[in-house]
């Protein structure tokens, strides 16, 4: 699910920049799916070309929401019913970090960001049916029901930390939260048959 919601959203992204700059952005992808560093310490994106520019994503953080917390699922198969556990609803911290030679270039990229999550604020397959388009159907664990995506703020304290953690040197950036990820798998906990007759013995 984390690998649909991303790849979704670098590619709405990707098409935003191509619509609003195409001069620029028209034959490139410039919005990539990454982390910042590589176990060697090597920056993990590729620098190569005189007039590189890239908007990176990388997940920094889940956590679970209490608040979408529900009970055991029963539902009907045939002419049983199994219990499923109840799914787990995550929120994902997404860091939109900018890479580019020239500094104006990268805060030009993230103005773009915060224009378009300014415009899309939540994304449904009613409105985005391309959601779950590379989803098999055999994998239904894999679809997005609904993502909706705040600005998240962060304390200069908090910023240092990150970058301290991340490894990396600091780089434009926004971070945002997308909520309420819910992890489900059908996989029955327990299954029983269905009660067909009620029988009522009066003593």
């Amino acid at each position: 699910m984390l690998r649909t919601a991303f790849e979704f959203v670098s590619e709405e992204l990707n098409a935003y920049l191509r619509r609003k700059d195409p001069t620029n952005f028209g034959n490139e992808e410039i919005v990539v799916i990454s982390s910042l560093m590589n176990p060697d310490n090597t920056f993990a994106v590729s620098t190569e070309g005189s007039d590189v520019s890239k908007i990176i994503l990388t997940l920094i953080n889940l956590e679970e929401d209490r608040i979408a917390e529900s009970q055991y699922n029963y539902r009907r198969v045939d002419e049983r019913i199994e219990v499923v556990n109840p799914p787990v609803n995550i929120n994902a911290y997404v860091l939109f970090s900018v890479f580019a030679n020239n500094y104006a270039t990268a805060l030009r990229l993230l103005s773009y960001v915060i224009s378009f999550f300014q415009v899309n604020q939540s994304f449904g397959e009613d409105e985005f049916p391309q959601l779950n388009a590379k989803v098999a159907a055999d994998k239904p664990w894999q679809k997005v029901g609904k993502l909706l995506v705040t600005l998240h703020s962060a304390t200069f304290e908090q910023q240092n930390n990150l970058w301290a953690a991340l490894g990396a040197k600091y780089m434009p950036n926004a971070i945002y939260k997308f909520k309420t990820m819910s992890f489900i798998d059908l996989e029955p906990k327990a299954e029983a048959p269905s009660i067909t007759e009620i029988t009522i013995y009066d003593k």
